[in-house]
Order: C-alpha cells, then structure tokens, then sequence
C-alpha cells in the first residue's frame, strides 16, 4: 500500500504540504505542479474529474471552499477509503484553524504556520487509514458504564458543559446526551486529536466542522486513572487547573469504579458475558450514534484447524494459532466488503433489505446480522455449522445489548 496526500492552493497551486505512507518515492514538484494543472484545466473548461485510475493505482482531486485542493494518489485500497482520507483531511484542517482562515488565505505563510497543529493529525489519518471505520467511533462495553454515566451527568452539570463523556483507553465508555448528539465527524476528530497527541492531559482550542465551524470551543481532557480519563467541551471559564481540582475532587470516590472499567481493556466486553466456543471474535456497530465496539473474543487457538489459520478469501497466512490483530482485520474486510457494500446497495428507503451477509472458507466463517440500528458481525472458528451461525449470531447481540448496567 502506498498513499501521498497533497493540499495546495486553488488560484495559484501554491503547496501548503505534501505527505507519503508507504514504499513509494517522494513526489517531486513538477510532478504536483502538473496533477493541479489538470485540476485547473478541467475546472476552467467547465468538467469536474473527480478521479481517474492508472494501471496499479488512482488519483482523487477535490476542492474545498475554493480555496484549497486537497490529491490523493492511492495504490491498494479502495476509492471509498481514498475519498474519505480527503474529506477528513479537509475536516481536520477546518477543527484546527476554523472555516474563516480557509476561505480567506491572505498570507500563505501564515496559513501554514497556522496549521501546526493540524499536521500530526494528518499524519495520524494516514498511519489508521486501514483499519479505521471513519463512519463510527470506537468504544467499550463496560458493566460500569450506566454507573458513571449516572456520575458524568452530574458532573457535566457542575462544569457547564453538556458535551462530556469517559474514556477507557482512549476508546469512549459512556457520553453524554449531548455528546453523542454531536455529528460523528466533530467525535471522530476529537479521539483523533487524542490519539495524535504524547499526553492525555489537553486544554485546546478546536472548531468542530459540523457543530461550530467557526467560534472555537475548549476541548479539555483529564486523566482520572492511568487508564481512564473524561474530557469535555467548554468555553473559555473555568480554568484548567480549575478543572482539574474539581474533576478529582467529584471522581475520588469513584475509583473503584474506574479501575474496575479499565480492566476491560483490550477485551471491550463485560466479564459476565460469555462468549460461544466458536466465536473468535466480533464487530458491533450502532448506526443511530456512529458508534462500534471490537473485540478479538476469547478464543486463543483454532486446534480444530487445519495449520491453526485464519484468513480471509485470497489472502494467506503463516501457520500457528491467528493473532488478535489479524482477527480484526479479517472484521474490518468483512463489513467494508460485504456488510458496508450491501447496505449502501440493498436499502429501501430508510428499510435495508438484505439482514444477513455471511462469508465461508477452509478458516474461518463470518456472519453479520442487521437489527434496527445495530450491525453485529462475528467471527468464527470454521467448525461451527453454516446454519448454526445465525442462532448464536443472534443469541451475542442480544447478550451484548441487553444488560442494563451497559451503556450502548
């Protein structure tokens, strides 16, 4: 895989920046210098070319305000994950510096400096362009999570903010109502923020895309455990360090809470929840909130197995029991090329037709169900019975969504 991501000025295809992943060479400037040029051929012919494919690989153009042109070139992923790595690159420079600076670049090197900021993020999207579910932010489901939901209200209360919500590892365990009325776009962005940075203390300004392009909000985050943290948006009052007397001041006598939620990490799903045998792993997405747990099951080794391998169709591994971080990626193929395409495909309205998607090979099975808002793709193990999978499919999700300590 190799990707080079470029933004460049509209008018005069001035370069703001240029970056790379993968194994491919860096891009000299005539040769972006000739990419916008084709840009601004079509643009002033009147023809909009979005993108075109070369043998192995493809460009993207698209503008942005009438500022700003941001290219992908792309090889081994697809048009979907290229056009989204765009649109979130445009969003992220919009949560750095606001809408106002985009439309209206006086000073180019300025501008630049303006975007210090913005610069580990795109390096972030370019490093999880893979794995990412741009769509939803990811979370955990913690026994815990209705307790400190009940705890977060009122402390949103007390801090003024009705966009709070406590992080587990970095991955969201419980929010807010007005936290998760937030468009996933302005969410995504804020964990990404958090991902990108070498601390979890954080007491920045952001514009968020979708809610407030243009006036700035305080987005704060305060570590409570080692492993658990609350962060919330404010305006300027009060202080951070402020904040932070109160925040551990209001938790201190719910550390035990805390710890005992960040014990969840990495399996993402209570201890009360029992797993069947086959079950290697699973995806569970709620489209209403733009929100997915992901967990590599319990399962530790397919002795059942020929060679003890999981893969996906067409794609080989070496023998030995599947690593977790192969498991969810077999997850990852499964909903973008099965559940995700067939969803986009097979709806009727706001109904989706088609409620099932299921995939079979030598290792492995893999089932999804769709129910209301909920998608649950599971992983198995290749003994389990083709129509058995429905039954315990069905069986998970109802585990999984049914507690009512839990917070989904």
């Amino acid at each position: 895989m190799s990707i080079h991501l470029m933004c460049l000025t509209s008018d005069g295809g001035v370069p703001i920046y240029s970056k790379k992943r993968g194994d491919s060479e860096n891009l000299p400037f005539s040769t972006i210098a000739s990419l916008n040029g084709v840009h601004m051929f079509c643009k002033s012919q009147g023809v909009d070319l979005p993108i075109t494919y070369l043998e192995d690989s493809m460009i993207m153009w698209k503008e942005f305000e009438g500022t700003i042109v941001m290219i992908g070139i792309a090889r081994d992923i697809t048009e979907k994950t290229l056009r989204q790595l765009l649109d979130y690159s445009y969003q992220a420079m919009v949560f750095c510096v606001g809408i106002h600076s985009i439309k209206k670049i006086k000073n180019i090197d300025r501008f630049k400096r303006e975007l210090k900021n913005y610069y580990p993020l795109i390096d972030q999207l370019l490093e999880v362009v893979e794995a990412d579910l741009f769509r939803y932010v990811d979370c955990v489901l913690c026994s815990e999570s209705m307790g400190m939901l009940t705890k977060l209200n009122e402390f949103s209360v007390q801090i003024g903010s009705p966009f709070c919500a406590i992080l587990v590892r970095q991955r969201i365990a419980c929010g807010t109502e007005g936290w998760w009325d937030l468009d996933v776009i302005d969410r995504k962005l804020l964990m990404l923020l958090l991902n990108a940075s070498s601390t979890i203390q954080q007491d920045v300004p952001v514009y968020l895309p979708k809610k407030s392009p243009s006036i700035a909000y305080r987005f704060i985050s305060i570590p409570l455990t080692q492993g658990v943290s609350i962060c919330a948006l404010c305006g300027a009052e009060p202080k951070y360090d402020v904040l932070q007397g109160l925040s551990q001041q209001f938790w201190m006598g719910e550390l035990d809470m805390l710890i005992s939620a960040e014990q969840k990490y990495p399996k993402s799903f209570p201890t009360t929840v029992e797993l069947d045998t086959h079950i290697l792993g699973f995806l569970l997405l709620n489209r209403e909130h733009a929100k997915y747990v992901m967990s590599r099951g319990a399962v530790q080794s397919l002795n059942n197995n020929p060679g003890g391998k999981v893969r996906p169709s067409g794609a080989t591994m070496s023998t030995g029991g599947p690593s977790g971080h192969h498991r969810l990626d077999i997850l990852r193929s499964f909903f973008h090329q099965s559940v995700d395409v067939m969803e986009d495909t097979l709806r009727e309205g706001d109904r989706v037709i088609n409620l099932e998607q299921y995939w079979c090979s030598d290792y492995h099975k893999c089932h999804a169900l769709i129910e209301g808002s909920n998608v649950l793709c599971v992983l198995y193990t290749s003994a389990i019975p083709t129509h058995i999978m429905r039954i315990v499919t069905q069986k998970t999700l109802n585990t999984l969504i049914s507690d009512k300590d839990v917070c989904w």
